[in-house]
């Protein structure tokens, strides 16, 4: 039961090969075989997939082959997790980096200009061009001027 519950609530990707681990000795000393094919299938079916540590992961044969993919795979799914969250804070950053264009131009011009500049940059993603759009502000007298720049890129 211990070995289930530190896998249950384990949040630490590179200590589930070490737990899974201490569960195969555990079951080796009870000599359990229908308790071992129970862990087996709860492992590869339910607890390795909601946990998206390899979703594709069949029914293996033995604990030791769970133990092997944990342990050849933790670094994959670190560089993964790492990915998706390098994406999950470019999106936020240019959304805020939009927000701060908007309220710069607001403050340069008249706040009716930011629902239109808004709608433009919601079509910019490039980082590059949104730094663009920051030194037009400053550099166009009027906001038409700065409206038909950014329609120049967009898009």
């Amino acid at each position: 039961m211990s070995a289930l519950v530190a896998l249950e609530s384990n949040r630490d990707r590179d200590r589930a090969p070490e737990l899974v681990g201490a569960l195969i000795e555990q079951l080796r000393e009870l000599g359990d075989t229908t308790l071992t094919h129970v862990f087996q299938e709860w492992l590869t079916q339910v607890l390795i997939p909601r946990r998206k540590w390899g979703a594709e992961v069949e029914s293996m044969a033995v604990l030791e082959e769970v133990q092997s993919m944990l342990a050849e795979t933790v670094q994959e799914w670190t560089a993964d997790w790492v990915a998706e969250g390098r994406e999950q804070g470019l999106k936020e950053g240019i959304e805020q980096e939009r927000g701060l264009l908007c309220r710069q131009a607001a403050r340069k011009f008249r706040a009716e200009t930011v629902p239109r500049l808004s709608a433009l940059l919601q079509r910019l993603a490039d980082p590059e061009h949104l730094a663009q759009v920051g030194e037009w502000i400053i550099e166009c007298e009027t906001e038409g001027d700065l409206l038909d720049r950014v329609r120049n890129v967009v898009p």
